[in-house]
């Protein structure tokens, strides 16, 4: 009987080694979601504010209706795959409310922009364009309070600028 006791005892120690090892290697290769330094944080902060400034900038560069709704086309879907790029970045230790709010936001962002073109797009507001002086995006607000929130947590992020 005590031999048995022995082999059930090695089996289930065998057992739970193998699943540590499998949970340490998917750890290893990225299956954990992941963590970051707070510099490479910040290079991933930084890097997808900037992605959303350049796709904004274009925006205020444009000749044409037919450029602008390209532009905010091609806008909303920088925003909605830097926010998913975001959402898959590793995150710093005590960031990760935040984190979650900045990629909800660039999500919002794209939708927003993305529903301004489908609206300019409606026959009923053709006339429009050539009349815009300036596009307002209430979550480009949303955005640059969680990039101010960030930086007073010591992530150095500029705002978004106005364009």
């Amino acid at each position: 009987m005590s031999t048995r006791v022995t082999q059930v005892a090695v089996l289930v120690a065998v057992a739970v080694a193998a699943v540590v090892a499998v949970a340490i290697v998917g750890i290893a290769l990225g299956g954990g979601g992941g963590s970051a330094s707070l510099d490479e944080y910040q290079e991933t902060v930084v890097s997808a504010r900037n992605q959303v400034e350049f796709a904004l900038e274009k925006l205020a560069g444009v000749q044409s209706a037919e450029e602008l709704l390209e532009e905010l086309d091609q806008a909303a879907v920088v925003l909605d795959n830097t926010a998913a790029s975001l959402d898959e970045a590793g995150v710093a230790d005590g960031f990760e409310d935040e984190h979650e709010k900045l990629v909800e936001a660039f999500r919002a962002l794209s939708s927003e922009v993305a529903g301004t073109a489908a609206t300019l797009r409606d026959p009923a507001f053709a006339q429009t364009i050539p009349r815009l002086t300036s596009l307002s995006f209430p979550q480009w607000e949303v955005v640059n309070r969680i990039l101010s929130d960030l930086e007073e947590q010591g992530i150095k992020v500029e705002p978004l600028a106005r364009h």
